[in-house]
């Protein structure tokens, strides 16, 4: 995508920035070689040299290894640099530092893995915008959509010494953890997306074809009762804990609350079950099958609560529906602190644990993997979408854990995950007619975003599972 910038501008970035295209992988799990893979009409790699030079920006960098001898020509054939890692099959941090090692009298450089085929020139734009407008020049900035981390990378020529003498232990993470980082809000998903995979690239293909955009969720919802479900109570542990996407089995109350939760729902679909034995809704219109099946996440407090639901559900159906569990509903992956108590990660990871609470939503650890809500809500929404683009019903009851609900409710609602949410408590369910109300509409101030004082580890630690 191109947006209007004077010349002058444009100009002016050509002189303060450089790009660095990494090209050099194996493309080992992609099973071909990704830089020539063809994109939006042109190769990936052609493609980021083209909006980079769009951007105004001159000096690119294309940084090769595995089949060099193909890529070379075309590089050659664009103007632009190219070096080449002999220490390709090391990773990708070998590649960076032979990237940056052959650049210099820039303010800084944009990033750009040739598995991330569309970053766009706008996204660029605003990159060096906020590059530009930031008194901090040794900041580094990366890209990002809906909270979510893409690319490009900024990397402040300030830090270029730091990366190039670095012995790679801990990647080029470890040095960024080191520095202020700024997260400049694209709007655009494109600068996520990836084709490391023959899936990733199916995908991207398939978001070109749309228009370089999802479907909108008002589309997919259309006519649809959304009928969210938060699983029933677990057994309870001696002490606080952190738990994600560690199992924990309903106890005897859950087990009670899921049913209850099965008539409930029986209740209020009877109408639409109705509609469907006769061929006709209350509209006189040809009625959506009343349900075709319950989503839930994989974890077991989830299924076991789905299929309770499901038991109750069946006996006022004509022909049975079933569970279908889906890893994309799974609560926030917390790493290696899941299923650990509160206090002894306070104890053992101080400094991690204060900034978690300080930066709810972004915060990730470099070790012990995990996800934040910005990652949580892009999975859960990706799994979302494809669960309303395959089932016809009417009612769509999907039974998760509560970060996955936060995730639902606000998107539905035109909101995101970093807005305010009313928790729900266990063993209880929240349901959204077709049509929901859009913010505009809206005019409680349940709908504002959260205040930094009222967000603390502590106080979402309860509305875990």
């Amino acid at each position: 995508m191109k947006i209007g910038y004077d010349r002058e501008k444009s100009e002016k970035y050509g002189q303060r920035f450089g790009v660095v295209i990494l090209a050099a992988g194996l493309s080992s799990r992609m099973k071909d070689f990704k830089p020539l893979l063809h994109v939006a009409g042109t190769t990936a790699v052609e493609g980021l040299i083209e909006s980079a030079k769009a951007a105004g920006i001159e000096d690119i960098t294309v940084v090769t290894g595995y089949n060099r001898e193909k890529l070379a020509p075309v590089i050659a054939a664009h103007g632009v640099r190219e070096v080449y890692n002999e220490s390709y099959s090391s990773g990708m941090f070998s590649s960076i530092k032979t990237g940056l090692s052959a650049v210099s009298g820039k303010d800084g450089y944009l990033l750009m893995p040739v598995d991330c085929p569309l970053i766009s020139v706008r996204v660029m734009r605003m990159m060096m915008d906020a590059v530009s407008e930031n008194r901090k020049s040794e900041d580094f900035a990366v890209a990002v959509f809906e909270g979510k981390k893409g690319h490009p990378l900024y990397i402040p020529a300030a830090a270029v010494k730091e990366i190039c003498e670095s012995d790679g232990c801990g990647g080029l993470a470890a040095i960024t953890d080191r520095h202020r980082i700024m997260r400049i809000e694209t709007g655009e998903e494109g600068c996520l997306l990836d084709m490391d995979t023959p899936e990733g690239y199916a995908d991207i293909r398939a978001f070109v074809s749309k228009g370089f955009a999802r479907e909108k969720l008002e589309l997919l919802t259309a006519r649809k009762r959304i009928i969210l479900v938060r699983h029933g109570e677990t057994k309870q542990h001696d002490e606080p804990m952190f738990i994600g996407q560690y199992d924990v089995p309903l106890s005897d109350k859950g087990r009670m609350q899921a049913e209850a939760l099965g008539r409930e729902i029986a209740e209020m679909i009877i109408e639409d079950v109705e509609a469907e034995a006769l061929g006709m809704d209350k509209f006189g219109r040809e009625p959506m099958p009343a349900i075709e099946r319950i989503y839930c996440s994989d974890l077991g407090r989830t299924v076991e609560t789905a299929e309770i639901i499901c038991g109750k559900v069946n006996d006022i159906l004509p022909e049975p529906v079933y569970v279908k569990k889906d890893s994309g509903l799974r609560e926030i992956n917390l790493g290696d602190w899941d299923g650990r108590p509160v206090s002894e990660i306070r104890s053992e990871y101080p400094e991690e644990y204060v900034r978690r609470g300080s930066e709810l939503f972004s915060y990730k650890r470099r070790e012990g993997g995990g996800e934040n809500f910005y990652d949580l809500q892009y999975r859960v929404l990706a799994a979302f979408r494809e669960i309303l683009r395959n089932d016809d019903g009417k009612n769509i009851i999907i039974v998760a854990h509560s970060g996955v609900i936060r995730v639902l409710e606000n998107n539905i609602n035109g909101m995101k995950v970093d807005d305010r949410w009313i928790p729900m408590e266990k063993g209880t369910l929240r349901a959204f007619e077709p049509f929901p109300l859009q913010p505009s509409e809206k005019a409680n101030d349940v709908n504002k975003p959260m205040s930094s004082d009222e967000l603390t580890l502590e106080s979402v630690l309860e509305y875990y599972e």
